[in-house]
Formats: structure tokens, C-alpha cells, sequence
């Protein structure tokens, strides 16, 4: 059964009476694994700390493909689904990085109206896919946009108001238009593509994407996972694309996906380096590089290429869980804390390499 977006936020409501009213939060449930020497127990610990103090609900740690760290509370359980509102629009990017690759799109720079006729006079005629993925189409944030039966044609319908390319503002129709662009392209809705394509080769079995009460995927929220088959995703992006020795996406797009384009109004009102929908460098003076795909209420996926790392957190729709939605540098900065830096070889030894 499909729930209106009414619905779901009558029910983020609702269910923080319902889970604040359990009596006990449960244990977190740490894998059976032997920790790697360079992992830090206290990083853990910390990172953990932060986890329960936020009110996280499921959250797994990565670490060179394998599991460290695995915890679930209120009753969740690696079984659980969760809607993670906006780290889909990094699906959406992938999305469009797939269809690339099979030649179903040419280029980040087709127009729009390539794959939606009906933007093909006015204003809309100059929005370019990348205008969608980098946020600066320049479309109005329709009114009432995330009640409406059919979010699709609310988005199609919205006006431009500012010239494409000139501002970087986050905006759901925008990325909802992708929608549209994908079904057209991959013959398909994105669901389907997307299952079939890549959810399926990497076992994520536990997937889907939301839609609204017309029926259309909506690609700027609506991705429902696991924490483990959002930490697949992860993996696969930090992979650069390969999976089980197949190059399922190109090295190259997820190079230029996580690349910063523009900067964007962040948590706390401060600008943030943004790529191709994915969030780049929280925290860059103390972390190496990393993106992440961050959603409502601190759903969020981090992946940090340098230490081989990636982080899930989830919490779904459960409001009080929002908390760490504002504190997303200090999640990437704990979770880089995981792993020990890597010792400076002494000076002996310095001398010894270089002779």
C-alpha cells in the first residue's frame, strides 16, 4: 500500500511518542569479527556515543570490505527497512551515470527537453540534466509540491524563476524531474531500471524506491533500505563502479559525481561543496576527502576513499532521531576518528628506504 505524503508525515509525527515511549533502548549487536589492528577501539566507542545520543535506529561501519562495527536499537534489526528520504537523490545520480554508460543518454549536457517534450519552449528549453544534478535549474520549489497525488507533473509543471545555471539551490522538484528523464531514457521507471541493473548484481536485496499516489517514482526521496544494502551501495562507489570484477558503472562518472561543482546552502546555514547530488567534504580540514548522500532526519551514507571507510546511519522516519542532521561534520570526523593514522616510519628506517 502506498502512503500519501500527508500520511507519511503524520506518522514521522506519531512515531516519536511511539518509540520515545519504549522503555529500553536495545543492546547494539557488534559483529563477531577480529578488528583489524589499525582499528580503534575508542573511535568506535565515540562514534557510538554520538549514534545513541542522536537516537539512530540502525547504523553499520565498513572498513577495507569488511564489517566492523554493527549496531541496531529500538527493536531494529539488520531486516529493517528505512526510508532515507534524500540519499536517494545520489541514486538518482547513479541512475543517470548507468544510462551514460549503456548510451542511453549522450551527455550530462542534453538538454532536458530531449527526454521531456514539454520542455522544449520557454525557459525550460535551456535546463541541462547537469543543471538538475548540480541544483541550479533555476525551478521553483513548488508550493505544496511533496503533498501533491502526483508530484511528477507538480514538478514538471513548476516555473523558472531564476536563469538555469546561475544559482545553486537545493530544490526536491528539480531532482524530481529526473524521474522523468529516466523513464524516458531507460524505457523504464527508475525502480525497475535500477533493480535490474545494478540492486540485483550487487544483492541488494532489501531495496525500493518509493512512489507517489500517481504511480511515479519519485527521485528526489523514496529510497527504503537496509543498512547493509545501503552500505553495498556505498562500497560499490568507493569501488569506483566494480563489483565482483565487473565495471558496472564507469571510473569516471563517479570521479566526476563526487568532485565539487558548486556550493550549496548546508545544515547550520553554511555553504557546502557540492558534486552530481552527492555532498562533498564535511569537515575537510581534518578528514581526508569524502562525499556522502544525506538525507531528512540525518539518514546518511558517508563513504571516505583514503581510509577505505564507509559509514550508514539510519533512523527512517523517526523525528527525534533529526538531531544529527546538524551535527553531519562531527558523524564524517568520528567516523574518519575509526581508524588509527598510519605511524611515521622513523628516522632509521627513513634512511634505510631512501638508500
Amino acid at each position: 500500500m502506498r502512503r500519501s505524503p500527508l500520511l507519511v508525515l503524520l506518522l514521522l509525527v506519531a512515531s516519536t511518542s511511539l518509540v520515545t515511549g519504549l522503555a529500553a533502548r536495545c543492546e547494539a549487536a557488534e559483529p563477531a569479527v577480529s578488528l583489524p589492528a589499525e582499528v580503534s577501539s575508542d573511535g568506535l566507542a565515540e562514534l557510538k556515543g554520538l549514534l545513541e545520543e542522536t537516537k539512530s535506529l540502525a547504523a553499520t561501519i565498513r572498513y577495507k570490505g569488511q564489517t566492523i562495527a554493527e549496531w541496531y536499537w529500538n527493536d531494529s534489526d539488520a531486516d529493517s527497512t528505512f526510508e532515507t528520504w534524500s540519499v536517494s537523490k545520489s541514486y538518482a545520480s547513479t541512475c543517470i551515470g548507468l544510462l551514460i554508460d549503456d548510451g542511453r543518454i549522450e551527455s550530462v549536457d542534453d538538454p532536458v527537453s530531449k527526454y521531456v517534450p514539454s520542455w522544449s519552449e520557454g525557459d525550460k528549453a535551456a535546463v541541462t540534466l547537469r543543471h538538475l544534478l548540480e541544483q541550479t535549474s533555476g525551478l521553483r520549489e513548488a508550493t505544496g509540491f511533496v503533498f501533491s497525488r502526483d508530484q511528477l507533473t507538480t514538478a514538471l509543471d513548476a516555473d523558472i524563476i531564476t536563469p538555469p545555471g546561475e544559482r545553486c539551490l537545493y530544490n526536491n522538484a528539480g531532482c524530481n524531474v529526473l524521474s522523468a528523464v529516466i523513464s524516458a531514457a531507460a524505457g523504464q521507471d527508475p525502480e525497475a531500471y535500477m533493480r535490474a541493473r545494478l540492486w540485483e548484481p550487487l544483492g541488494m536485496t532489501h531495496t525500493s524506491w518509493r512512489r507517489d499516489n500517481a504511480g511515479n517514482v519519485i527521485t528526489y526521496a523514496g529510497i527504503q533500505s537496509t543498512a547493509a544494502d545501503l552500505a553495498r551501495f556505498g562500497e560499490f562507489i568507493l569501488a569506483e563502479g566494480q563489483w565482483e570484477g565487473q565495471q558496472l558503472l564507469s571510473r569516471d562518472w563517479i570521479e566526476q559525481a563526487t568532485t565539487q561543482r558548486t556550493e550549496i546552502d548546508s545544515v547550520g546555514g553554511r555553504k557546502q561543496p557540492y558534486g552530481w547530488l552527492w555532498w562533498i567534504d564535511f569537515e575537510s580540514e581534518d578528514v581526508p576527502h569524502n562525499y556522502s548522500a544525506l538525507g531528512l532526519l540525518g539518514n546518511n551514507l558517508t563513504v571516505i576513499p583514503e581510509l577505505d571507510l564507509v559509514g550508514v546511519r539510519l533512523v527512517g522516519n523517526y523525528s527525534a532521531g533529526g538531531t544529527l542532521m546538524r551535527r553531519t561534520p562531527e558523524w564524517v570526523k568520528l567516523l574518519a576518528g575509526v581508524i588509527e593514522p598510519a605511524e611515521e616510519p622513523v628516522a632509521a628506517n627513513k634512511t634505510a628506504a631512501a638508500q
